[in-house]
């Protein structure tokens, strides 16, 4: 056995020394056929993913907001964490009030500011954002009105109470969105229930969720039946832009890698079919000497698997740097390398090599000893 493997290898190594220029050929398209598809596969499997955290950038997708008048208790926010679950990739609360300065009615938003800011990364701040309980953040607008610069001392007065609280803060920073946030003053959940003394109480609740309209939709409907007194709403200008640019790239790489595959088999198909008719004398004698068709087509289909795993490894490095430099030149993003492209790119690569030799291996089952050695 291990010396009929052996003279099967060298037949088909001896075929390919002889026929160099018709395997470079053959092995040029499998390998132009599979650098495009492995580097398209490449751009659709990174390039979505990048844009959705990209896309994340504006802010949150999904908000949770009381259906009544009452404020969303710690309960209901435990409820909306379980729904959503591992599929928030920040998420963040907010209390909304109004506080007095110098008897001027300022809006107050409280809030972890951390997680804040890692679901509105698009804040820029003048400063830093607070780290100590006294200090706070003023929006640009605000800043402008009332002339609060960085460390200036700010006296706020909760107006509803008959002695109302009172306290001296600090800004930290100057906060610049070109949202509502520039006419706001921000402060820690802590630091705003000092004022009010309602812990635990938030206007609203914002996440980031990594998934499509129809995920977001489906998390929406069900904290809107799961009866707790909330009511969940989809952010729709960024899920269906998300949506919308995701479902177009695959779209368009899927009819472009269909393309390729038929440009690739017909370029294989071609090749063999004129490789076929070159060794029609040699197959011709083969058979005279008692060599059976099916032993015949085991040695060339042998030959298109070695054609295949050439080209498709030469295609997957290939594929690589195309991925690569669409990445950065057309979508502005880090292609991230998953390095199973390159078997799996072989493994396509060589099921086309052998799917284009089907129609040439019917050939060789059809040559006729007596017509091709009888110069026919």
């Amino acid at each position: 056995m291990n010396n009929h493997r052996k003279m099967y290898l060298r037949m088909i190594t001896q075929s390919f020394w002889h026929r160099l220029s018709r395997v470079i050929i053959a092995s040029l398209s499998v390998a132009v056929g599979a650098a495009t598809l492995s580097g398209l596969g490449l751009v659709a499997y990174t390039v979505p993913a990048q844009m959705s955290n990209e896309l994340r950038s504006y802010g949150a997708n999904f908000v949770v907001v009381p259906e009544g008048s009452q404020p969303l208790s710690a309960d209901q926010v435990a409820i909306a964490d379980s729904i959503v679950g591992s599929s928030a990739q920040g998420r963040a609360p907010y209390q909304y009030t109004n506080l007095l300065y110098n008897m001027q009615g300022l809006t107050v938003m409280g809030t972890m500011l951390g997680d804040a800011h890692a679901v509105r990364p698009y804040w820029e701040i003048d400063g830093e954002l607070p780290t100590a309980a006294d200090e706070i953040l003023v929006g640009e607008n605000l800043a402008e009105t009332y002339r609060f610069a960085v460390g200036k001392k700010v006296g706020l007065t909760e107006p509803t109470k008959a002695e109302g609280t009172a306290k001296q803060l600090t800004v930290s920073g100057i906060l610049r969105t070109g949202g509502a946030e520039d006419d706001l003053v921000v402060m820690s959940l802590d630091t705003l229930s000092e004022f009010t003394g309602t812990a635990g109480e938030f206007s609203i609740i914002e996440y980031s969720i990594s998934g499509d309209a129809t995920t977001l939709s489906s998390l929406a409907e069900a904290v809107n039946s799961s009866d707790s007194g909330m009511d969940a709403e989809v952010v729709r200008r960024i899920s269906q832009t998300q949506t919308g640019i995701t479902q177009t790239l695959q779209t368009l790489i899927w009819i472009v890698s269909v393309i390729i595959i038929l440009l690739t088999l017909i370029s294989i198909t071609a090749t063999l079919n004129a490789v076929v008719s070159e060794r029609s004398r040699e197959i011709g004698l083969k058979k005279a000497l008692g060599a059976l068709s099916k032993e015949i087509t085991r040695e060339f289909i042998g030959e298109s698997v070695l054609l295949g795993l050439l080209g498709g490894l030469v295609g997957a490095g290939a594929g690589i740097w195309i991925a690569d430099f669409i990445s950065q030149r057309a979508f502005a993003v880090q292609l991230n390398v998953n390095w199973w492209v390159v078997p799996l790119t072989m493994i396509c690569s060589v099921i086309i090599a052998v799917v284009g030799s089907l129609l040439p291996v019917r050939r060789i089952s059809k040559i006729n000893p007596v017509d091709v050695l009888g110069g026919e």
